[in-house]
């Protein structure tokens, strides 16, 4: 079992316990470059989110090591309780994640939406947030945001 795998299902079963405080640290990937990661990891901070920042030269073996098809990538990928946050995703739908706790394997915002957090611009439509199932060969509309 990698660390990756053996991380996920420790944090797993720490959720599972009832009573625990669901915890607001986190472990985010990527690259050193990405000026939006940048401010994306201030943007988490500032809603009190405790992050460990990995620096990764290429994020590109990191979303093949989640099952991840490129498609549903983003610039950067966060590793929050049992689950997969990537993109550019906004708080409330990361703690909304974090509270109905499906069986999922992550949440994907794709690409780099105008106005999500760290990006800049207007908010120009819906950001629609897809759930990474067990097999991440289908994603299926997790929310509209």
């Amino acid at each position: 079992m990698n660390h990756y795998a053996l991380r996920r299902l420790l944090l797993a079963a720490a959720l599972a316990v009832p009573g625990t405080a669901l915890a607001t640290a986190a472990t985010l990937h990527k690259t050193p470059t990405c000026g939006c990661c940048d401010f994306y990891v201030k943007y988490l901070e500032a809603q009190g989110f405790e992050l460990a920042v990995v620096d990764h030269d290429s994020m590109a073996p990191i979303f093949q090591a989640a099952g991840i098809h490129r498609t549903m990538a983003s610039c950067h990928t966060m590793d929050v309780g049992p689950y997969a946050v990537i993109g550019h995703m906004p708080v409330e739908v990361i703690e909304q994640l974090l509270e109905e706790r499906p069986m999922i394997r992550g949440i994907t915002l794709p690409g780099m939406p105008s106005a999500s957090p760290g990006m800049p611009g207007e908010k120009q439509e819906t950001f629609t947030v897809y759930r990474i199932t067990v097999d991440a060969a289908n994603p299926e509309v997790y929310m509209l945001h």
